[in-house]
């Protein structure tokens, strides 16, 4: 859809006829690439334009026909029609074609042609011009330069607008210049930069490196001047930089670059683009700085003003230093605050006086003049009180300094947070520049289409006609088209289509969209401001540019505001002091430090500054540009605020049809066949007879043919012969010499063709459906019914549905017939219908509904549609519509979704909501701000407002009117959206007849993360189900006969096989089980002895396995009864309540107490359990029961007994004996293991086993239960943890929320009203004795916050206390029923004594509640962003999947899309381009390239073929794929991944248990220390241990010491101890994850900070771990090619080599003793080539040809696993006597100094080669390991190869200490021994041989790429099997304990520092005691810190030393 912007530059111009230009096309060009490239190359710039006028089209099919006439001619290069205005444009080369000829070929289409003479298309009489405006303030600002734009002559329209701080000026060209407009916005007194001119120039700026003089910038101006195109050169000498602006039609940057490069001497000037920051993004950026650097200067100088004036006058020593007396009356802090706020008031402040004078003297006011008129009053009557003071004996003088101080800097900080904000509205736009790419490959092509060259290029120097390159997964660099190679590319940031679009030659592609898969070379065509990604950004910057007209409200307010304002300033100051001066107010009321002057003084300043016009001007922008972004990110483009304010009042939507409700393409909907023929064969000869015709029915018929030739991407169907196309009827030919009729039932009748009762009755279905029915007659037979229809589009029903409870009203009006109209109205909802309506009809229709009170929207997409699109209130066009219909409209709805329709209507009603509120507080604010500012309280209450805090107010209502716009960013679609089932259209074959399509099923290797299948059974226990990668390539194929015979009926063998000594040995078993037919899966346990099978024991049984194992060489026997028995389980279990990690240890020593439990971790931080328990002994029921008893609640997650579970909700229940019958069906079925029910939510809980049943067969047996009509579906849970974690987070938001409610008042009574005099007299009123109303207020408001709100403290401490142990919420209910208690005792003496006055603490236990539950629930808030990386591999999973259903031959009888939850085992499941897999399992059909890396860290697309692979949660990018589901739900590779991070986060960390140590006897101490507390300040105080003085007035010696007391009690927090470890662990498991480092646990990152030493395996490890050939050195004369062709067709004979005839030649390939023993002769060359082999520890391998060693082969292992250059050559062949040459054995030596392994090669008995082969090293290797030592850590390589090999690999990587030949038991001895010395050691291996060690190892780290024994041994898992991971994983392990070392310190040190504080140690000393309210606080915030430290660790950062890191391949020779 997108690239229909390509086309609008020109249709918005004035003209009725101009530049129509659409996508490029012209297919009768001489093709791309050869022999034509020069001609084209002389073409460009000669193409000339045609307009033509075109009589006699009426729709657009005519349109259609005249388009495709003219782009059939030769020599096209655009063609495109406007049929409203009878236009046809046409741009040709003239070398191949003329006008003449055009005219002609469409008046032979039927129309009528006359050429227009072109009056000048580059005349034009608008165009528009932005600029952007730096100083605007207010309202009041835009308004003068928009006044200022409109005043200029040749203006036609001018919008400004402040929140975009840029203009939009349309202007006439001929009248004046965007010169003269920068020129009138400079006169006003702003800084105009021009952003666009709109004189369709392109504009750049270069960057000239080498000028040394002026002469030098005049020699390269006068240069480019003489290029054609350019249009003007501005040079700025000081930065060396030359702006151009020229045409990019005719030149380009490039051009610029090489005419600059050429200029002078010797190349001495050097050019680049200019390094400009990014726009509109960059000044704003750059204005963020400048508020933020001016307001730090501010508070430099502000914060000693404020402190000499607020804060020392009340600290006796410093008061008399500044008190003192320097001249008369003046004192030293007089000066002091003189001298600091003098910079403030006039460098600082200096842009209020700029801005003042330039909006004065444009005879305007605007918020500087507010500003500097208040704060100029307040310093200049301060300068006049300090000079009197300092000239007066007598006068004490009273200053403001810190008032115009203070004043600016607070509104400098609301300046800035208003720009900060500001900034956001726009990231729409700013996303979408983020979309370009920054550089791109050019081509250069020599005459004959040739490659000469490619080069990396800035984007920006792209130009019209460039040739450029994108390569897989690299942006598309210009809009253009394919000239060669065919792609997806994924165009969802353009047109929200989220799956790739398939290109090829011909296509167009966007800029800024991504290529997927291929390579495309493309031409640009459309290149900077032309492209489609800027118009996009343009139309919706004109969007956020464009003012609602509410706004004009605004406008008018702003014009009259600034200057009422000083109107009422002046009065209030008049009023003040004339009230002063006659004594119109007591004297009382003037503060002591002031007079009546300064006091009225005060007032007009605070009114002066406290009115905002700001906000009243941001209130409509604001949200206008938030709404409109939101649109655009949500695919619903709106064309400015006009739009939304019409939108937002819709209440009638008018529907076109087609294209609109409707598809808009015909499609095949059913196929009946009448005789027995296969529908591949059918459609063969129904293809190939309308494949000739042009009708879209035709087209509809054979695209739907192409399903059943899948495997060709372009199919040929067979020749027809004798076609003829019957107008209005239909088609017949021979095919196949079949004479095939197709058509209508006219047609057939004519032919005399009998129509069978059958097709009769279908026929008159079809019909009744509006759909059309094509009759199908095969050598005058009737074979078939095809019927075909415009499908609706998914969801419309729902769409109108939705809109009707929206009170919208619905109608369609369309111009096809009634029949079909009513038809589709009646399948959507739709009561009134308009058919057969003209373009003029429609446009009627909308005025007609507008003339009886309607708001009207129309939805179209077609030419015909735009009068109604235009004539409607809202027009909204379908984005896949005509351009035409595009530009009509106000709301472009890019994704063609119908639903859309909904979210532009309710995204409009939104932003209106949020405008009204925004006005609603502009205006409130300024109502009720001046009043209060000009002292309408101070006589009643005493109150005033100081002009500082006015100021704040101020700058604080500007930045709450954006805050409030900016919450528009979280807007969410409306829910009944969401729920919405859109699926795509599902097409019904109804089958008469079986065809036979067979497929095959195969299985192999998987690769890396796939691993994670078989890792269940080896965590389970010591020889469990050792399940492998399923192979069997020897089944028969499927599915003929056997797949449904086959399902469910798998048998599992385990065998003991003796005789296995390495990972060789099991590759050998298990290759030879796996060639046995029916073998399903095999897997291989060296370490154990052990091999299992699954197989089919119809096709083979267990006796021929164990005779297939020891034709291998090795004993086996068969194991009974040991399948499935497993002495280990491990269950998962959440529970609710823990708070504290004395709630852990408690749950803990619980859990351990019962009998059968092995193992327990407990997680305070995910509030979950991990369960080891033996299975035989007691199940997961007995642990719930467990927990549930010392009072927690809990809920099973998994019960690790190999089932899964699932959640049925089931409607339709009617009575109780409903639930019994569908739970007696569900019993009935094989594998169902039990079964809860809950009828309150009529839900089923079932656990099953997912090999035996699944989750579609309990829907099943549901819904045919009974004779009720149950319905059963999945149970909507979400992600259930997090699910979780998100209702624990609202529950403590509700609560807090709720006690809020009561605390504030509590909080106001006690705290503030007390110093206001009414209300403080009014709350002292007694009620009876001493008991006052603001005491018995106080009890009523706090007791529901202590009893209601804070019962979750009691029920805590309760169940805590049963089970003998004390925890948080015991503190808590300690220290709040302390407060509570003795506050109603002491109310209830009040009430019953007329002598007693009470002091209460009511408001210290509700504010304690209210601030526990706030720190609470900001934890739960942090701790939930913690399991980031689980809830990212959740998501991977899709929550649909398509199904098919498929016959016993394997053909699809229905396709269905479910829910990918009822994924069974074995199902076959459709996986389309661009969606992700739903299951693992094994492609059985179809290739594709599959995106691993969310899984495996892979970035590139891993191939896929029948037999691969694939994992569940990967991308498929461009292939169709049919899955075989092998694992599903919990067997999962991404469930076991999960659950393996999950294990990591459970499991604790040594030093937890320091925590756990600690938190024992935490609580308890605590209390002892707060009863001692209390008890020590009561008896100081009662046997006056102290003066009475430090007693607060309100309080006696027994309330002091309970405060004391009680803040003890609630500051210590055990939580900030039990956080800091499990918190920081949890991160950094997750964000190793994300790095592709499995981390295994605390265990395994404790160790691994320590790491010291680190021994490396090297097969596999240092080393690739597979041979390749790396040279091939021939000793004879031969043909390489010819050479492998003989040594590749040898065969297998046991003995060293291998030995051949082939062709008639012997053929020998071997090492040295081979060759000999055939008396071979090696020559020196040979001997010196293997010497060199062997010494870069690669393998030489000789090649004898007849006898004569003819070349040498150096294997090695490549980079890329995937090559396929190794060949088998070290199989083993019998002894002859071959002669060795002296040549073979000089390069056999130099083979084998080199480390290589040689085999030498013998053709009819003579060394004709040898090979050299080798295991290279990985990338990096010798990196890692310098790295490694510069982190001093010790490198050991210990490995099982020769000392020779080892050796060298040692000393190219850099490891000094080297151990070869080493068994497996070995290696883990050498473990050992670095241990016992003191080293902490990490063993990195891969395979089983390295199992023992990795095991032995304080770390074991394995390379995902190993075996599944090392991976499961290890204790770290690199994933992308890159060696520089170990580093990381080193490197984030000690990242992560230093997180956990802070955290310690701060958790320790805030107990350690905060309980002495709390206890009054400095209350003697400083006075300084902590309330309880505030100790709480500072409680929460102690946990909530220490989970933010963790968090922290999200920003985790590879070290630098490894981004630096340049990764080659290995380069074969």
């Amino acid at each position: 859809m997108a690239t229909k912007f390509l086309a609008l530059a020109c249709i918005r111009k004035e003209r009725t006829y101009g530049d129509l230009s659409p996508r490029p096309r012209y297919p009768s060009m001489p093709k791309y690439p050869r022999g034509v490239s020069a001609r084209e190359t002389n073409l460009e710039g000669s193409e000339a334009k045609a307009v033509f006028s075109v009589m006699g089209m009426t729709c657009s099919a005519c349109a259609g026909s005249v388009e495709k006439a003219v782009k059939r001619l030769p020599g096209i290069r655009e063609a495109v029609v406007d049929v409203l205005n009878n236009k046809a444009q046409v741009l040709f080369y003239p070398g191949f074609v003329n006008e003449e000829t055009i005219r002609e070929t469409i008046e032979d289409a039927g129309f009528e042609a006359t050429l227009i003479q072109e009056e000048g298309a580059s005349d034009r009489s608008t165009q528009v011009c932005r600029v952007r405006i730096n100083g605007m303030t207010c309202t009041s600002c835009s308004s003068t330069v928009e006044q200022a734009l409109q005043a200029i002559s040749g203006v036609q329209k001018a919008q400004v607008a402040l929140a975009t701080e840029e203009a939009e000026v349309h202007y006439d060209p001929n009248i004046l210049s965007y010169n003269q407009i920068l020129e009138a916005i400079n006169e006003t007194g702003f800084e105009a930069i021009l952003l666009s001119t709109g004189e369709d120039m392109g504009k750049i700026g270069l960057k000239i490196d080498g000028v040394r003089t002026q002469n030098s910038m005049r020699i390269i101006e006068n240069s480019l001047q003489a290029l054609p195109g350019v249009q003007s050169i501005d040079i700025d000498p000081e930065v060396n930089k030359i702006s151009l602006s020229y045409k990019p039609d005719v030149t380009g940057p490039r051009n610029f670059i090489n005419v600059i490069e050429s200029t002078g001497t010797s190349g001495r000037f050097k050019a680049t683009i200019f390094p400009e920051g990014g726009g509109r993004e960059s000044h704003r950026h750059e204005e963020i700085k400048q508020y933020y650097r001016s307001f730090l200067w501010s508070l430099v100088f502000t914060v000693p003003v404020f402190l000499i004036s607020m804060i020392f006058m009340y600290i006796p020593g410093i008061k008399h230093a500044l008190d003192t007396k320097i001249v008369n009356m003046l004192s030293i802090g007089a000066i002091l605050r003189w001298v600091l706020s003098t910079p403030v008031q006039f460098i600082i402040g200096r842009r209020f006086y700029t801005g003042s004078y330039k909006a004065l003297r444009n005879g305007s006011a605007n918020m500087d003049v507010l500003i500097a008129l208040g704060t100029n009053a307040a310093y200049f009557y301060s300068v006049y009180s300090v000079l009197r003071s300092a000239t007066s004996p007598s006068f004490e003088s009273t200053d403001f300094f810190e008032t115009s101080s203070m004043l600016i800097s607070f509104i400098l900080l609301g300046k800035y947070l208003e720009v900060l904000a500001k900034g956001k509205t726009s990231e729409a736009i700013a996303k979408l520049m983020d979309l370009a790419p920054g550089t791109a490959i050019l081509l250069t092509f020599d005459d004959q289409g040739n490659v000469i060259s490619e080069e990396e290029i800035d984007s920006r120097l792209i130009q019209r006609n460039d040739l450029i390159k994108i390569i897989p997964g690299a942006k598309v660099a210009s809009d253009g088209f394919v000239i060669w190679g065919q792609s997806h590319v994924n165009e969802s940031m353009i047109t929200g289509e989220a799956r790739p679009v398939a290109k090829r030659k011909g296509d167009t592609v966007i800029g800024g969209t991504v290529n997927e898969n291929g390579v495309l070379h493309i031409k640009a065509t459309r290149v900077g401001s032309e492209s489609a990604l800027s118009q996009i950004v343009r139309l919706v910057e004109s969007a956020q540019m464009a003012k609602a007209p509410v706004q004009k409200f605004a406008d008018r307010i702003s014009k009259y505001f600034v200057p009422l304002v000083i109107i009422l300033s002046f009065s209030t100051w008049l009023a003040w002091f004339l009230a002063g001066k006659f004594h119109g107010y007591p004297g009382s009321w003037i503060p002591k430090s002031m007079d009546s002057f300064q006091l009225a003084l005060q007032f007009g300043i605070s009114v002066m500054v406290i009115a905002c016009p700001c906000a009243l001007g941001l209130a409509t922008p604001t949200a206008v540009m938030v709404g409109t972004g939101v649109g655009a990110s949500q695919g619903v483009l709106i064309k400015g605020g006009q739009a939304l304010e019409s939108a937002h009042k819709v209440n009638c939507v008018v529907f076109d049809k087609t294209g609109t409700l409707t598809i808009g393409k015909p499609v095949v909907v059913s196929t009946r066949l009448l005789k027995n023929l296969a529908l591949r064969d059918f459609y063969e000869l129904v293809a190939a007879a309308e494949v000739n015709s042009e009708h879209p029915l035709a087209k509809a018929i054979v695209e739907y043919a192409k399903k059943f030739r899948e495997d060709e991407e372009n199919p040929k169907w067979p020749e027809a012969q004798d076609f003829e196309s019957i107008t209005g009827h239909g088609v017949k030919a021979i095919v196949r010499n079949k004479e095939v009729i197709m058509g209508n039932k006219s047609l057939m009748l004519e032919n005399n063709i009998p129509i069978s009762i059958d097709a009769e009755e279908i026929l008159a279905e079809t019909e009744g459906m509006a759909q059309t029915g094509i009759l199908v007659s095969i050598d005058r037979e009737m074979t078939g019914v095809l019927a075909i229809s415009d499908p609706l589009k998914p969801g419309a029903h729902e769409v109108i549905s939705i809109l009707k409870s929206m009170k919208v009203r619905s109608i369609m009006v369309t111009g096809d017939n009634w029949g079909t109209a009513n038809s589709i109205a009646r399948e959507v909802g739709i009561e009134t219908v308009i058919a057969e309506a003209k373009p003029v009809q429609k446009a009627e229709k909308v005025k007609e509904l507008q003339a009886a009170g309607y708001i009207v929207a129309m939805v179209g997409d077609g030419i015909n549609d735009s009068p109604a699109l235009v004539a409607a209130d809202v027009g909204m066009a379908i984005g896949a519509g005509t351009d035409i219909a595009i530009e009509a409209a106000d709301i472009v709805l890019m994704k063609s979704n119908l639903e859309d329709v909904i979210t532009a209507i309710d995204l409009s009603r939104k932003t209106f909501s949020r405008i009204r509120l925004n006005y609603i507080w502009a205006l409130g604010y300024n109502l009720l701000g001046i009043p209060i500012a000009a002292g309408a309280l101070f006589p009643g209450t005493g109150f005033r407002l100081p002009p500082w805090i006015a100021g704040a107010a101020m700058a604080a209502s500007s930045v709450s009117v954006v805050v409030c716009s900016l919450l528009l960013k979280n807007y969410k679609r409306p829910k009944k959206l969401e729920n919405l089932d859109i699926g795509g259209i599902r097409i019904e074959m109804i089958l008469t007849a079986k065809t036979r399509n067979s497929t095959s099923i195969k299985h192999s290797h998987l690769s890396m993360a796939t691993k994670f299948l078989a890792l269940t059974c080896l965590r389970g226990g010591n020889r469990g189900d050792l399940l492998a990668r399923p192979h069997c390539p020897s089944m028969p194929k499927y599915p003929k006969g056997v797949a449904v015979d086959l399902k469910g009926a798998d048998v599992k063998a385990m065998f003991s096989v003796t005789g296995m000594t390495c990972s060789a040995c099991a590759g050998s078993v298990e290759k030879a089980i796996k060639r046995q037919p029916g073998i399903l899966e095999a897997v291989v346990d060296v370490l154990n002895n052990r091999a299992q099978v699954l197989f089919y024991p119809s096709l083979v049984n267990e006796e021929t396995i164990r005779e297939a194992i020891e034709d291998v060489g090795f004993q086996a026997t068969l194991i009974e009864d040991v399948v499935n028995e497993r002495s280990s389980q491990v269950c998962r279990i959440r529970i609710n309540g823990i708070s504290c990690t004395s709630c852990c240890c408690t749950a803990k020593i619980v859990l351990q107490a019962i009998h059968g439990v092995q193992r327990i971790q407990v997680a305070l931080e995910t509030e979950e359990a991990e369960v080891y328990y033996d299975p035989k002994i007691l199940n997961y029921n007995h642990l719930l029961e467990a927990m549930e008893d010392i009072g927690f609640q809990t809920m099973l997650i998994s019960a690790g007994e190999g089932l899964s579970k699932i959640d049925l909700k089931v409607d339709g229940l009617g009575a109780g004996h409903s639930m019994q019958i569908i739970e007696n069906s569900l019993q009935t079925l094989p594998g169902v293991q039990a079964i809860e029910i809950d009828p309150e939510l009529d839900k089923i809980s079932i656990s099953f086993k997912p090999s035996m049943t699944g989750p579609r067969k309990f829907i099943k047996a549901i819904e045919s239960a009974g004779s009720e009509n149950f319905k059963a579906l999945v149970y909507p849970q979400g992600k259930e943890k997090e699910t979780h974690r998100q209702d624990e987070i609202k529950k403590y938001r509700s609560t807090f929320l709720w006690s809020l409610v009561f605390t504030i008042p509590v909080f106001l009574i006690s705290m503030v009203f007390m110093y206001i005099p009414i209300i403080n007299s009014l709350l002292d009123t007694k009620v009876v004795n001493m008991l006052n109303v603001g005491e018995v207020l106080k009890w009523m408001l706090s007791t529901p916050v202590q009893f209601i709100i804070g019962r979750r403290f009691y029920t805590g401490s309760y169940k805590a206390l049963r089970r003998c142990s004390a925890n948080m919420d015991v503190l808590i209910a300690l220290g709040t029923n302390a407060a509570y208690f003795y506050s109603v005792y002491s109310v209830l003496r009040a009430a019953g004594s007329s002598e007693f006055e009470g002091t209460d603490f009511f408001e210290t236990s509700s504010m304690l509640i209210s601030i526990i539950l706030l720190g609470k629930y900001l934890e739960v808030m942090a701790k939930g962003k913690t399991s980031e990386a689980i809830a990212k591999l959740m998501d991977l999973e899709p929550e649909t999947a398509i199904l098919l259903i498929l016959d016993d031959y394997g053909n699809i009888l229905s396709e269905e899309e479910i829910d990918s939850r009822l994924i069974q085992k074995n199902d076959v499941i459709k996986i389309l381009p661009g969606e992700k897999v739903a299951s693992d399992g094994l492609v059985i059909w179809g290739t594709s390239h599959v995106n691993e890396s969310m899984i495996t860290g892979e970035a590139r697309p891993v191939t896929k073929g029948v037999d691969d692979p694939v994992i569940g949660g990967t991308i498929n990018e461009n292939g169709v794929l049919r899955v075989k589901a092998t694992r599903v739900g919990s067997d999962s590779a991404l469930s076991q991944i999960v659950q393996l991070i999950e294990s990591a986060q459970l499991a604790k960390a040594p030093v937890q248990k320091f925590a756990d140590s600690i938190s024992k006897y935490f609580v308890p101490l605590v209390i002892i220390l707060s009863f001692s507390t209390w008890l020590a300040w009561f008896l100081a105080g009662v046997f006056h241990g102290y003066p009475e003085s430090w007693i607060p007035h309100s309080m006696d010696s027994f309330q002091l010491a309970l405060q004391f007391g009680i803040s003890v009690m609630v500051i210590a927090c055990p939580c900030a101890l039990g956080l800091a470890t499990p918190t920081a662990v949890m991160v950094g498991t997750g964000v190793g994850a994300s790095q592709g480092v499995l981390i295994k646990g605390g265990q395994a990152l404790e160790s691994a900070h320590k790491v010291n030493c680190i021994i490396f395996d090297k097969t596999g490890t240092l080393t690739i771990g597979k041979p390749v050939v790396v040279k091939t050195k021939l000793l004879k004369s031969m043909v390489p090619q010819d050479f492998y062709e003989l040594i590749a067709a040898t065969e297998s004979i046991t003995g060293y080599g291998v030995k051949a005839t082939v062709r008639n030649k012997e053929i020998i390939i071997g090492n040295k003793s081979l060759i000999l023993d055939h008396n071979i002769a090696i020559p020196v060359d040979g001997e010196l080539v293997l010497a060199e082999t062997e010494a870069m520890a690669q393998t030489g391998i000789l090649v004898s040809i007849d006898r004569e060693v003819t070349g040498i082969l150096s294997i090695s292992d490549p980079l890329k696993p995937n090559s396929r250059e190794v060949i088998s050559i070290l199989k083993s062949m019998k002894v002859t006597n071959i002669m060795v040459t002296v040549d073979g054995e000089l390069v056999l030596a130099e083979t084998e100094a080199m480390a290589q392994t040689g085999i030498l090669v013998s053709i009819d008995r003579e060394v004709t080669g040898i090979l050299s082969i080798s295991d290279p090293l990985k990338p990096n290797s010798r990196e890692v390991i310098s790295i490694l030592k510069s982190m001093k850590v010790t490198n050991i390589m210990v490995t099982g190869d020769n000392w020779g090999t080892a050796n060298s690999i040692a000393k190219e990587v850099g490891i000094e200490t080297v151990i070869a030949e080493a068994k497996p038991e070995e290696k883990a001895e050498k473990v050992k021994e670095l241990q016992a010395t003191g080293f902490t050691v990490a063993m990195v291996g891969d395979g089983v041989n390295d199992s023992p060690a990795l095991v032995a190892a304080d770390v074991g780290i394995a390379i995902g790429a190993g075996t599944d024994i090392a991976i499961e041994a290890a204790d770290i898992v690199l994933m992308k099997s890159n060696l520089e991971d170990v580093i990381t994983a080193i490197d984030l392990s000690r990242k992560t304990f230093s997180r956990i070392r802070l955290n310690y310190i701060w958790a320790l040190g805030y107990n350690i520092i905060g309980i002495p504080v709390a206890a009054g140690v400095l209350f003697p000393g400083t006075g300084l005691r902590l309330p309880p309210w505030s100790a709480g606080a500072a409680m929460a915030a102690s946990s909530v810190s220490v989970v933010l430290c963790s968090l922290l660790l999200k920003n985790y950062r590879r070290p630098r030393k490894l981004e630096n890191l340049n990764i080659h391949g290995i380069k074969i020779e």
